[in-house]
């Protein structure tokens, strides 16, 4: 079974912070919807449940880790989150108001054309993390890149900034940036010029959660609550197409995998998924190896045209 040092300390970390965060030890998908009934509701984990199958196989680590948002930013921020307006920074720094959780929880989407994970979980999972961000440090006056280079001048300044005040940005959901106010001619005999400064940066647990969640419970085929492995409720019970697997093997083996570490060509979804994950794709995907990790994301997820453009390119 191929490992990667650096995979393995990092899901080690995850898990640490699953049990920190939600004090969860051993995440299951399971253990996560039972504690999700006693935080959210009966009633709104039975929705989330609903918007999580409507996620491809695949992709399930997406509603799943917006549901561990879910369930550490409700507590801190009341089940009265659920039914107030939930307002963002726009690019143009003017907050706007998008609705409540509670009616993007009922619409199912939000816009099904970018959203991730099928459906508006995964959204909410957002709103819960800035939102927990925000009322602990306070809204943000600003967007930054983190890509950007660059460390001075990177926040605006608001009207009545001073030398020595710190600001709040944002570079991501739940993810805050603080800068510092500083007189840029500070030492020299020119007269006051403010400026500001990047200073350090760190991810609310919410948000820490939601990354977190998806590495720790994500090497296995992800089963939702009343899916029992090998069962008619087991999505990933499915059979694949004899032909289509057994091309996959046979491209598998004549690239250097091993027919051991394979144990195909699979009948199931289940034993496919588990062989991607026992060869270490799902932290690495080496050269012409992305092309075939395509093509078992297809299978998996019955998706046809994907699947056909996948063993074309694997067949040049």
């Amino acid at each position: 079974m191929p490992t990667d040092p650096d995979f393995e300390r990092t899901r080690r970390f995850a898990l640490g912070e699953v049990k920190r965060v939600l004090g969860i030890a051993d995440p299951t998908v399971d253990r996560l919807f039972a504690k999700a009934k006693t935080i959210l509701g009966p009633d709104r984990t039975a929705q989330c449940l609903d918007l999580a199958r409507m996620a491809p196989l695949t992709r399930r680590w997406v509603p799943t880790s917006a549901m561990a948002a879910l369930v550490a930013g409700t507590p801190s921020l009341g089940t009265e989150w659920w039914i107030a307006q939930h307002e963002e920074l726009s690019p143009a720094l003017v907050w706007e108001s998008l609705g409540t959780p509670d009616a993007l929880l009922a619409a199912r989407h939000g816009d099904p054309a970018t959203e991730d994970g099928g459906s508006s979980l995964a959204q909410l999972g957002r709103w819960i993390s800035d939102d927990a961000a925000d009322k602990e440090w306070g809204r943000p006056v600003d967007w930054v890149d983190v890509a950007d280079p660059r460390v001075d001048g990177r926040v605006g300044l608001p009207i009545g900034a001073h030398a020595g005040d710190r600001l709040t940005a944002a570079f991501a959901r739940g993810g805050r940036i603080w800068a510092d106010v500083v007189d840029l001619n500070a030492g020299s005999e020119q007269p006051p010029r403010l400026g500001t400064r990047l200073a350090e940066r760190r991810y609310h647990d919410v948000a820490q959660v939601r990354s977190a969640w998806s590495l720790a419970a994500g090497t296995a085929p992800i089963r939702l609550p009343g899916e029992t492995a090998g069962r008619n409720s087991d999505p990933f019970a499915s059979h694949l197409a004899a032909v289509d697997s057994r091309r996959l093997h046979e491209w598998a083996i004549a690239h250097g995998a091993n027919a051991r570490e394979l144990a195909g060509p699979w009948r199931t979804k289940d034993a496919l998924w588990s062989a991607r994950l026992r060869m270490g794709l799902l932290y690495s995907r080496p050269g012409v190896w992305l092309t075939f990790d395509d093509a078992v994301v297809a299978l998996v997820d019955g998706n046809e045209a994907a699947l056909n453009d996948a063993m074309n390119a694997l067949s040049d």
